[in-house]
């Protein structure tokens, strides 16, 4: 499945699907990066200032808190899926971050 991964060129908003979602007080996106791409180097270095360049709400004033799935895959040449929740009322974007396995691997 990994090389289907091509990797998304902008967050997307997961469209809210039912209006008692759509009420909730944050939003949430997603995207892919390739692992080795210098985007997401800097992503992983500064993610606020990433975040806040990407996703209007975010502000860069805001925090960041960060979890990561499959972590024993490594992060070398592995596509990175992530998910983003960004709550406004608490100046912070949780991340879920999964790493896929290489071609091959079993997890």
């Amino acid at each position: 499945m990994a090389e289907q991964v091509s990797g998304t060129a902008q967050w997307t908003m997961i469209d809210k699907v039912s209006e008692e979602i759509r009420s909730e007080p944050w939003s949430m996106y997603w995207r892919e990066w390739k692992s080795e791409s210098e985007e997401f180097a800097r992503f992983l270095r500064d993610p606020i200032s990433v975040l806040a360049g990407d996703i209007r709400e975010v502000e860069r004033d805001w925090t960041v808190s960060s979890t990561i799935a499959n972590h024993h895959v490594g992060i070398g040449h592995s596509p990175i899926c992530i998910v983003a929740i960004s709550v406004p009322s608490e100046r912070r974007v949780y991340l879920w971050m999964y790493k896929h396995a290489p071609n091959g691997a079993g997890t």
